[in-house]
């Protein structure tokens, strides 16, 4: 049987003070109840806490080891309650997410730059993730929550819209393409494309908008993620078109950014453990989320 924390307590009270009127005295309670409690603890121990001299105790040598194993986890336990009150007041101590590779840049900073406006002394830590590893990070717990531009489809993960912005055309300076204000898909045919892997997010839409504009690309290049392609689109190689939110780290000095003619755009969700609540960091970060897609969607 367990020692209960009423016990424990009214053991370290007997332990200061060497005396059961003491320890009553400190703690508020009747004599007799301290020497009941302190009777109890010695059946439940098996062993003797105090030798009893007149009114005076003194503690036997496994009173004091008993004190001490206490009070290492009552330090403990302070440590644990701190750590969560500090937690809790969400102001500071860590925050930690993840984010594929097109959000992570840009977006996720920005969105938590609102968000430390509020609370300064908040530590952000962000992991930038492939597809295949935003579920286990989600699923193991390594992260609050993870920011993608793909819904996740798992029984223990939730994942909700928190926006979209439209596709946009990454094209090199110089191009006769890059002083247009805004780029029709059939305008693609003739220039070199960035291309992605087929059922990629970034796939789909470019395979939407070609196919929109009847656009059969002649060369290409293929990209992974989004800033490989804008890379791409620096170094003169070729047009790309991906999400506004990659597009807000290119170099413009390099490409023009322009808007397309067409009603492609890229979603943005946020996931977390379904069995896990959420936190009001989280949820104050899913705000400044929402508002940082609204003003770059406003931005395009």
């Amino acid at each position: 049987m367990l020692l209960t924390l009423r016990q424990i307590e009214v053991f370290r009270a007997v332990m200061r003070t060497r005396t059961m009127v003491g320890a009553a005295r400190e703690l508020g309670i009747a004599q007799p109840t301290v020497t009941k409690m302190i009777r109890r603890i010695e059946d439940v121990c098996a062993f003797a806490l105090f030798e009893r001299h007149g009114g005076r105790l003194t503690p036997t040598a496994e009173a004091h080891r008993l004190l001490g194993e206490v009070e290492r986890a009552f330090d403990q336990l302070e440590g644990a309650l701190a750590r969560a009150l500090k937690l809790a007041r969400a102001d500071t101590g860590s925050f930690r997410l993840g984010g594929s590779p097109s959000v992570g840049r840009v977006l996720i900073i920005r969105a938590a730059a609102r968000l430390l406006a509020d609370h300064a002394g908040l530590s952000l830590h962000v992991d930038i993730l492939s597809v295949s590893q935003v579920m286990d990070y989600l699923l193991s717990g390594q992260g609050e929550s993870a920011v993608t531009l793909f819904p996740i489809l798992h029984a223990d993960i939730r994942s909700v819209s928190v926006g979209c912005a439209p596709a946009v055309a990454v094209c090199p300076r110089g191009w006769p393409l890059a002083s247009q204000a805004q780029l029709a898909p059939a305008a693609l045919a003739d220039v070199p494309l960035i291309v992605f892997e087929p059922q990629s997010v970034h796939g789909r839409v470019v395979d939407a908008v070609l196919r929109d504009g009847g656009v059969v690309p002649g060369r290409t290049h293929v990209a992974r993620f989004a800033e490989t392609a804008i890379g791409f689109a620096e170094a003169g190689l070729g047009l790309a078109i991906v999400d506004r939110f990659s597009a807000l780290a290119a170099d413009r000095g390099r490409v023009a950014v322009l808007p397309l003619d067409h009603p492609a755009s890229y979603e943005v969700y946020l996931h977390r453990h379904a069995e896990r609540a959420r936190s009001r960091l989280l949820q104050r970060f899913e705000s400044a989320l929402r508002a940082e897609i609204a003003t770059i969607a406003a931005e395009a």
